[in-house]
């Protein structure tokens, strides 16, 4: 088992060289294949590291939601939704609901320029 993930492991190491290196795609495509081969890469990491190494079950855990929570703004970030995202989340934060009334909150005051 451990010789087929690291062959595995090493194909698609491979696969991301010739991409970059050596297959001519259009930027776009090469974004995409290069996402889906790093999400590949990061499952069998991920995999044989749960696998093989033996650790506390909670551990694990914590590990496991921190590679997908890494994962995730890895994906955001390559395909360009990562920046629109926060931009969500500030507005979200920027305001508040009172009796179904949204309030906006008052701009910060400027110090005044000596």
């Amino acid at each position: 088992m451990a010789v087929t993930s690291a062959a595995a492991l090493v194909l698609v190491l491979i696969l991301l060289w010739l991409v970059n290196a050596y297959i001519p795609l259009a930027s776009d495509m090469k974004k995409i294949v290069n996402v889906v081969l790093v999400l590949i890469l990061v499952g069998i990491v991920l995999w044989a590291i749960n696998t093989y190494i033996p650790m506390a079950g909670s551990i694990k855990g914590i590990l496991n939601i921190v590679v997908v929570i890494a994962t995730c703004v890895g994906v955001l970030q390559a395909v360009g939704l990562w920046g629109d995202l926060k931009d969500v989340a500030k507005n979200f934060t920027s305001y508040r609901i009172v009796r179904r009334h949204r309030i906006n909150h008052p701009p910060e005051p400027h110090e005044p320029r000596a």
